[in-house]
């Protein structure tokens, strides 16, 4: 009797043991992330930027356009031969609470792990395809007409639940409303923004730093912070 319970509470103990390490590492990937959600969203977005650099490079030095004439392709999927992963292109901050739910990722851990957490295909002419856009200005220009490459915003983040939000996303200059709201695009993390520059860099930036003329030209606008000196204006 007593070894039959030794042995009952040796099993317990194992189990525990096990769902412990199995349990702990994902917890602690999920914390990280629910709470560290901007680390994802930087590298996502320098995975775009340096992607856009290799097409560049494919292309005789050209940028993608925003969206290929004749085709529904944008530059979004036009990119996922170097993305490789439309996971991507969303930003981790988005109803991250929902993305890394604890329950979802031992689900997915323990009957497949080899499963990827987004497996549905986006629809590249649907809302929501991308939560980022591209600089309007350098749609399928060649990148020798770009000046201060370290000045000129790429791409930033965006609103993945606008109507624009299809694999052509883009926009020259952030809009007025991201400015006046709190919940905006432009203070998703922490009251600023990752925007990733021609030269494939990515920097926070707070809206007020960030501005559609080149700094040389800026005239008195709504964008008030004169520390500024990055921009959608290629020269």
């Amino acid at each position: 009797m007593m070894k039959h319970r030794f042995f009952s509470c040796s099993v317990t103990l194992l189990i525990a043991f096990v769902a412990f390490v199995i349990v702990y590492p994902v917890w602690q990937s999920t914390e990280y992330n629910v709470h560290n959600p901007n680390s994802g969203c930087t590298s996502n977005i320098k995975q775009v930027a340096l992607a856009t650099l290799m097409y560049s490079q494919d292309y005789g030095g050209k940028l993608p356009p925003a969206i290929f004439p004749g085709k529904t392709v944008g530059w979004a999927n036009g990119l996922q031969p170097y993305i490789k992963s439309y996971a991507l292109l969303q930003c981790p901050a988005v109803d991250y609470n929902q993305k890394y739910s604890l329950m979802a990722e031992l689900n997915r851990l323990l009957i497949d792990p080899v499963i990827p957490r987004q497996t549905r295909i986006p629809q590249a002419n649907q809302p929501g395809f991308t939560d980022y856009w591209m600089n309007r200005n350098l749609s399928g220009i060649g990148s020798e007409k770009i000046h201060n490459v370290n000045q000129v915003i790429m791409f930033g983040d965006g609103d993945g639940s606008a109507p624009q939000s299809t694999a052509s996303y883009a926009i020259n200059r952030l809009p007025a409303t991201w400015l006046q709201s709190s919940d905006s695009p432009a203070k998703r993390h922490l009251g600023g923004a990752n925007y990733a520059f021609a030269d494939g860099h990515v920097k926070w930036l707070k809206p007020g730093q960030v501005y559609y003329q080149h700094p040389s030209k800026r005239k008195a606008d709504y964008y008030t912070d004169n520390s500024g000196i990055y921009t959608f204006a290629i020269k």
